[in-house]
């Protein structure tokens, strides 16, 4: 975020991107393609960089849920706590943790990201408990905050009823509406953050704008606003929301688009130069390349969509084990080849699949002892 100043920003309100979750259309975005540990030191990058722009005394909130690790990916199911490792790296970079709201909401059920009725329904012992909630962890940068002028502070007065309600450690309210942008948070959650921590006439930063919830929010409650979106598809998006183009309606708010150049940065180098790099002390053993098998929802500008699950058939190896066209090796649950039978269950299995889209259905257990997946 080379444009923005250093402590020029007062806020940062944020939902980073889902784990291996959404697909959001570009080769760079951080979360689809990472492992859990590249995953969490790409995001510590922009916690990084948020620390240097905001102005000190002021917060960072930072929107993030638990996760499921999917047993087709990892052999078994596993809740990951995203939040303790952001923690863990905001305080070493000198940001306080000041507590967490937790937000009882309807939380994605697909893939990685979430869960319905899962386990052992609907007897006891393996149920698995469903995520309905997320955290808003809220941190404070090190030193004395501007002071305001008298104005602002008029301007932003809060309610006795408003303050009591906001500074609960516990919100109630549901997601947005998942249209265009599936991952897109309510207004109401920047708009209580704002209100929270932020004057009017502040500067609030959103390094993962999505359709553009936050500058609406910050806008709506008369604060500037400065937002960073990977994905040039979802400009349209934005506009609409905020209102971009109808000037008869907002004349007072200037809107300004800006495309970044390309970066030149070693990625890399730059999280070696991290105060405190993650190491993945689990090392969860990942059955299959991500990119190979791919659950969620693809985002683009025309909507989101639920990602093509259909495979075909390149090779059958044997009656019991076929290649996939993405490379996958893939074994047939229930199959065992009879010799005898001189090929004629491989010729079989190469007529019925010549040409045609097969889609995969797995059982409790997801590979076998040579960790190809068994379907």
């Amino acid at each position: 975020m080379g444009e923005v100043r250093d402590e020029s920003v007062h806020l940062v309100v944020t939902s980073p991107p889902y784990w291996q979750l959404k697909d959001y259309g570009t080769e760079n975005q951080i979360g689809f393609h990472d492992d859990y540990e590249t995953y969490i030191n790409h995001l510590n990058l922009v916690w990084k960089e948020c620390h240097r722009v905001l102005h000190k005394g002021c917060r960072l909130c930072i929107n993030i849920g638990d996760q499921f690790a999917r047993s087709v990916y990892y052999g078994r199911y596993k809740v990951i706590p995203i939040r303790t490792e952001i923690i863990k790296f905001c305080e070493s970079i000198g940001f306080d943790y000041m507590g967490a709201v937790i937000w009882q909401k309807v939380a994605t059920t697909n893939t990685t990201g979430g869960a319905s009725i899962m386990g052992s329904f609907p007897y006891p012992r393996n149920g698995i408990l469903k995520i309905d909630y997320e955290f808003i962890l809220i941190f404070k940068k090190h030193g004395d905050a501007p002071k305001p002028q008298p104005e602002q502070k008029e301007l932003s007065k809060m309610t006795t009823e408003e303050w009591n309600e906001l500074f609960s450690g516990h919100w109630n309210f549901s997601g947005a509406k998942q249209d265009n942008h599936l991952a897109m948070f309510p207004e109401e959650l920047p708009s209580r953050l704002i209100k929270m921590f932020a004057f009017v006439g502040d500067v609030v930063l959103d390094p993962f704008l999505g359709s553009g919830t936050t500058t609406l929010a910050a806008r709506n409650l008369g604060r500037h606003s400065i937002g960073y979106e990977i994905n040039p598809g979802f400009i349209p998006i934005i506009r609409k929301k905020i209102g971009a183009d109808e000037k008869t309606l907002f004349d007072k708010a200037q809107f300004i688009f800006e495309a970044q150049g390309a970066l030149k940065v070693d990625f890399e180098k730059e999280i070696q130069e991290l105060p405190y790099v993650f190491k993945d002390p689990l090392r969860l053993d990942k059955k299959i390349d991500v990119k190979k098998l791919q659950f969620g929802s693809k985002i683009d500008q025309n909507g989101s969509t639920k990602r093509e699950e259909f495979f075909t058939v390149k090779e059958v190896i044997s009656p019991e084990l076929v290649r996939l066209n993405n490379g996958l090796e893939v074994r047939l649950i229930g199959i065992r080849e009879n010799p005898a039978q001189n090929g004629k269950a491989s010729d079989w299995l190469r007529e019925k699949t010549k040409g045609q889209k097969v889609f995969l259905k797995y059982d409790a257990i997801k590979h076998d002892s040579d960790n190809r997946l068994m379907a």
